[in-house]
């Protein structure tokens, strides 16, 4: 039976998952409904036993419609479904009246009106109406009360049994669909964190490469031994970049923020750019070390690309466990325009709640400047050493 109209499409949709293991498990629990049918055998031909013929054919044709409502219940929905029930418990009704001994078949259509219905109210009400028409039928056909009373039994027992394990079956398939849907967001966003860390990565590596081998390509006829060192390292480079890259598949973690400032030292100085660095002493977390080390990886390699600069400056300031960092250089400046690496960027500060402000000057120059939240001191000092004071 459907309930709770206007419902959003995802309402919509998991109701009808939901429904839809409810049939599958009529229709699987075979056992179970083949014993109920067996059962059901003795209310229809007890009472017919020792009777005439005619008593035969129309509890056989009693017994003929409660099978066919039986088996549609569970395989209809919506409408079809509670027209079913309708015509079930009519049958009831009218069968009770033929025998007393037919009290049993009342819980035939509670029971797995149980399977379908969600609100605990609705059966409520269905079992109040059910009882008030027992009730009424049972005194008009003279018979004692305490009939009513085993009908109550048995469908409190059996019904709200069934509703108790229908809610058990509906809330493990809501948990399986949750599982689901998490499991795929996990893998989404892991393709989404490798791509990051790839273009992070391979876009700096390639970009410091490229400018070593031209250098050592420029170098060659008047300088070949600074020319074999140039291609030394950008040998080197390529491994550490190789190296790199299967770090990012399993899972991206950084040396430290020195380290990293050392190699963009030297990814400069290929590129004839003089690094000067003003890290104050901070208290930075891994996770805010991997965020700072992986942006200034992107900063340096723009710089190193586009902005033909001569001179870059990084400074580190912590103030009331607010991390300030800024990369700033004094290349051709204008106006900026992000491209994946810097959207990448943004997206990582994100999820340590950091924030980055990028602005290019029209005299030249741009200015990277990111601002983390404090992370708790006791837990940064007791996973990482603080960054010394560097000045160069």
């Amino acid at each position: 039976m459907s309930e709770g109209h206007g419902r959003s499409p995802d309402a919509a949709e998991t109701g009808t998952h939901i429904a839809g293991s409810m049939r599958g498990f009529f229709r699987g629990g075979w056992i179970v409904r083949w014993v109920a049918l067996l059962y059901s055998v003795y209310f229809f031909v007890a009472p017919a036993y020792r009777h005439p013929l005619a008593v035969w054919m129309e509890f056989a044709a009693l017994y003929a419609a409660f099978l066919l409502l039986y088996f549609l219940a569970a395989e209809l929905t919506g409408r079809r479904q509670t027209v079913t029930f309708v015509l079930f418990f009519l049958i009831a009704f009218l069968y009770y009246s033929r025998s007393e001994e037919a009290y049993g078949v009342f819980v035939y259509p509670f029971a797995m009106l149980c399977l379908f219905v969600m609100r605990l109210r609705t059966l409520f009400l269905v079992l109040i109406a059910m009882m008030a028409g027992v009730v009424a039928e049972t005194q008009l056909l003279g018979r004692s009360l305490s009939t009513a009373e085993d009908v109550l039994v048995i469908c409190v027992i059996f019904g709200f049994s069934n509703f108790a394990y229908a809610r058990q079956l509906r809330t493990n398939s809501l948990l399986e669909r949750a599982n689901s849907e998490i499991a795929r967001l996990s893998r989404e966003a892991e393709r989404e964190r490798i791509a990051r860390d790839l273009h992070d990565l391979l876009g700096h590596t390639l970009t410091v490469i490229t400018v070593k081998l031209d250098l050592a390509r420029r170098l060659l006829s008047r300088d070949a031994d600074r020319a074999r060192n140039e291609m030394l390292e950008a040998e080197q480079t390529a491994r550490t970049a190789l190296a790199e890259v299967r770090e990012a598949v399993a899972g991206y973690r950084g040396e430290g923020l020195v380290a990293e400032i050392r190699r963009a030292r030297q990814s400069l100085l290929a590129a004839d750019v003089k690094l000067t660095t003003a890290l104050a002493p901070a208290n930075l977390p891994p996770g805010h070390a991997d965020v700072l080390c992986l942006a200034l990886r992107e900063a340096v390699t723009n710089i190193v690309r586009h902005a033909h600069a001569t001179a870059c400056t990084v400074t580190l300031v912590e103030e009331n466990g607010t991390i300030h960092f800024a990369v700033e250089d004094d290349g051709q400046g204008g106006p900026i325009r992000e491209g994946n690496g810097l959207r990448g960027m943004r997206e990582r500060l994100q999820t340590v709640g950091g924030a980055a402000t990028l602005t290019g000057s029209v005299n030249g120059g741009t200015r990277l400047e990111i601002t983390l939240p404090p992370a708790n001191a006791r837990l940064a000092q007791a996973a990482t050493p603080k960054v010394g004071a560097e000045t160069v």
